[in-house]
């Protein structure tokens, strides 16, 4: 075999694993697109939840806004990944979404928290998006103060929705006329928020629910001086009824006599 014959062999080996190598490179390249659209896509749901599930009195206005703003920037990096038309229609359906509501001026309405299940899930909704605040901060797609403020909101949020699940029963309990199950339900929720009372929102949340345990222990007062008065008034009128019918009957006896 000949030196030129070895070289050339040897060429034909070497491009043979160099072209090996380039589709190891490309199906590794590949693979590690799918696996980014993957977690991608697992973003979008993710955020979307937070979304749709945080009960309004859970998420500020800038906290929806961030979240709003975070998930088209999640759909920009899917449409460099693998441009789509239902990609584009799904981003600008969120980013109109996003438009609309920092343009609003109507307060959103309140979500009632009616039973223990719905406060578990929300905890649980709470420490997820705790770790996905982490997480973002990490990857530097949010700034350290915004990230701290939203984590106080979160710290804040784990007892303020048991303190607004017992004010919840309390209400219902007014409604159908349980006074003292009302009184009882609204001290639980000033006694949920009692780790937390320094903190300014939990102070003005533990004084709202003790206005309105302090009412109707008010309205219970006069209540019962109503009725104590309404006894006595007809009390009153017994023994005059009474002494009348005495009367009565003392007149006929002497006209008997007479």
């Amino acid at each position: 075999m000949t030196t030129i014959t070895i070289i050339v062999l040897l060429a034909l080996f070497g491009g043979f694993i160099g072209f090996i190598i380039m589709l190891q490179m490309k199906e590794q390249a590949r693979l590690e697109k799918l696996r980014k659209v993957s977690l991608l896509n697992n973003q979008t749901r993710q955020v979307r939840r937070y979304l749709d599930d945080f009960p309004p009195q859970y998420q500020p206005k800038d906290l929806r806004l961030w979240l709003f703003s975070y998930l088209v920037s999640i759909f920009d990096e899917l449409l460099s990944l693998q441009p789509d038309e239902q990609l584009k229609r799904r981003r600008a359906n969120v980013a109109k979404e996003m438009k609309e509501f920092r343009d609003s001026k109507k307060k959103r309405k309140a979500r009632a928290v009616n039973d223990e299940l719905q406060v578990m899930e929300l905890k649980r909704l709470f420490d997820s998006f705790d770790n996905f605040l982490t997480t973002a901060k990490d990857q530097k797609k949010i700034d350290a103060d915004s990230s701290f403020k939203y984590k106080s909101l979160l710290s804040f949020f784990r007892y303020k929705v048991s303190s607004d699940h017992k004010g919840y029963l309390a209400r219902q309990a007014f409604l159908m006329s349980k006074f003292d199950d009302a009184i009882e339900l609204y001290k639980q929720a000033i006694k949920e928020l009692e780790p937390i009372k320094d903190v300014p929102e939990a102070d003005e949340a533990r004084k709202k629910f003790q206005g309105y345990a302090d009412e109707i222990e008010a309205d219970l007062k006069l209540q019962q001086q109503e009725g104590a008065l309404i006894e006595e008034d007809e009390g009153e009128e017994d023994m005059n009824d009474e002494w009348s019918k005495f009367m009565d009957n003392s007149d006929f006896e002497k006209k008997k006599t007479f």
